[in-house]
């Protein structure tokens, strides 16, 4: 028993140790200690420390089930690089001011939390970044002064204060799916701040837009206001996005998108105008408690608007507004079953941290004979960026992830796909992927359903006839100059046919005709065993009954009676 309690105790040491590697430094006592430059320090035991102080380009790793408290502010060197890799719990005990650049890494079971949750950070360093998957809780989080900064969130954030940054600062935040953000004072923007939600996020309180922009592709939830204010404050939701406060100061180059739904409790927007989807494949809806003042802005295409309760119509659910109305604006389109597009909830895709919407790879179906290409490309109802310019060989990049035949390919340099010779009759898979030219890490996958005709039979070959009378072959033609007459001379030394060609440098060509001039060939002239090279189809076809409608590709490998 002694043993196994041992070996399990090596064992967990092990991976607590794995967790942190490169390690130069490790378990310091001093609670005073100096974190040397250009160490790694790695910590498999408690510790606490009192006044540390830092050099430049130091990594902090904590094991997991492992806990690190710093009492009082940690001193750094100014705009020199900090690491923390966090896969336990990493306490400071009263609020924080760093002045060094910090890259915080917290793991999936990792902990920070600044005073139990209440004390501020603030972080001055020039570049910032922080990683979270596990949890953090603090205060008020603070971005400095010409500060350019990354929040990317797959875990629980709770901010039991407000979010600031200033004027100058250059911030990107993204809460990923799946991840959790709780705020329960205000959210303060600039121009410079792009807010990705993919997730959940919760804001008890209001949020300033000030001319930043909010992407949702996830649930959002305000219980303040939103105030637009500021140039060019965006917000494009594709989800679902709430609004308990009231919504206000719009300028006229704000923008509202929705592709999702949207709830407003209120609306005093100014002259933003209130954008739909172009496609009228797609609709927003906008479901309002109080009617709404849009002024004399646009509104539309494709959106719907509804009150949340009574009659939905202009005048119930605007106040004081002579709006313009796009194509297919309508009121409360479900009550009565009249909905151009379903609501769409969960578009399926997160936009680029800085904003940058992904490309959008569309699912399709072909059938492709054996031996053939496809007609169309996989791009074809593809796009560069969401709902942007058609994707093209040259601004996106193609790639075949995977297939569930290896003789149904794609042509990664022009999107076609090919069914190699002699694939059976059968239905099959193709995951593809684009990225953008201009963005590479900018992606999105599809899956094509390539179906392979025949019947269901798989195709073989068949013997060649030899027996019974040998025949010569009376004509020919060569460019190797040996005609002769008699059996034993070319071509009677051929045998069983009825022309004989023979070349070592010319190839033979059928007449090459498109599906335009195949279908213009007189009805008189049509002729069963007729047969061209069709060029818009890329086969050889031969006509099986004399009738226009006779015409088949024969690309398959098979085996007729």
């Amino acid at each position: 028993m002694r043993k196994i309690i041992l070996l399990t105790f090596i064992f967990i040491s092990y991976i607590l140790q794995a967790q942190c590697t490169g390690c130069t430094v490790t378990n310091p006592t001093d609670p005073n200690y100096h974190f040397p430059d250009n160490t790694t320090v790695c910590f498999s035991s408690n510790m606490t420390f009192n006044n540390p102080t830092f050099g430049s380009n130091v990594k902090v790793c904590i094991a997991s089930g492992v806990t690190v408290t710093f009492q009082n502010n940690i001193s750094g060197v100014n705009n020199a690089m900090t690491y923390f890799d966090v896969h336990g719990t990493l306490l400071f005990s009263q609020a924080i001011t760093a002045v060094a650049d910090l890259n915080v890494h917290v793991f999936s079971t990792g902990n920070v939390s600044m005073s139990s949750g209440n004390g501020n950070f603030t972080m001055n360093g020039v570049q910032n970044i922080i990683i979270n998957e596990g949890t953090i809780e603090m205060g008020v989080l603070q971005f400095g002064d010409n500060t350019t900064n990354t929040v990317d969130n797959y875990g629980t954030l709770t901010i039991n204060g407000n979010m600031n940054m200033s004027n100058s600062a250059v911030t990107h935040f993204r809460n990923e799916v799946g991840g959790i953000i709780s705020l329960t004072g205000n959210y303060s923007n600039n121009e410079n701040s792009v807010y990705i939600n993919c997730g959940t996020i919760n804001s008890n309180s209001g949020f300033n837009i000030n001319g930043g922009s909010i992407f949702n592709t996830g649930t959002f939830t305000s219980g303040g206001d939103i105030n637009m204010s500021g140039n060019s404050s965006m917000i494009y939701n594709f989800g679902l996005f709430s609004s308990s406060g009231s919504m206000n100061n719009a300028p006229s180059d704000a923008v509202i998108y929705n592709e999702g739904k949207m709830v407003i409790n209120q609306y005093q927007g100014g002259n933003a105008t209130i954008q739909g989807p172009s496609s009228s494949a797609k609709k927003g809806y906008i479901e309002v408690f109080n009617p709404i003042q849009v002024n004399n802005a646009a509104l539309g295409p494709n959106l719907d608007f509804k009150r949340s309760s009574g009659v939905s119509d202009p005048s119930t659910v605007f106040m004081n507004s002579n709006p313009t109305y796009l194509a297919n604006v309508t009121f409360d389109c479900a009550s009565t079953n009249n909905c151009s597009a379903p609501l769409v909830l969960n578009p399926g895709f997160c936009p680029a941290i800085n904003g940058d919407l992904p490309p959008m790879a569309v699912d399709d179906s072909y059938t492709i004979n054996a031996g053939s290409t496809s007609i169309g490309t996989v791009l074809d109802n593809d796009f560069e960026t969401y709902n942007g310019p058609q994707a093209t060989i040259i601004n996106v990049i193609i790639s075949q992830i995977s297939t569930s035949n290896p003789n149904v390919t794609l042509n990664t340099t022009d999107g076609h796909i090919t069914v190699a010779p002699g694939t059976p009759a059968g239905t099959y898979t193709l995951v593809y992927q684009i990225c953008q030219q201009a963005d590479p890490a900018n992606c999105d996958t599809a899956v094509d359903t390539v179906i392979v005709p025949g019947g269901g039979i798989t195709p073989c070959y068949k013997p060649a006839v030899n027996s019974g009378t040998v025949l010569p072959s009376n004509l020919g033609i060569t460019g190797l100059g040996r005609a002769n007459s008699g059996d034993i001379n070319w071509p009677g030394v051929r045998k069983g046919a009825w022309m004989v060609l023979e070349s070592k440098t010319k190839g033979f060509v059928l007449n090459r005709l498109t599906d335009a001039q195949v279908a213009a060939i007189p009805a008189a002239d049509l002729k069963e065993g007729m047969i061209v090279y069709n060029t818009t189809q890329n086969c050889l076809q031969v006509n099986i009954d004399g009738t226009s409608t006779g015409w088949r590709c024969f690309n398959n490998q098979t085996c007729p009676d």
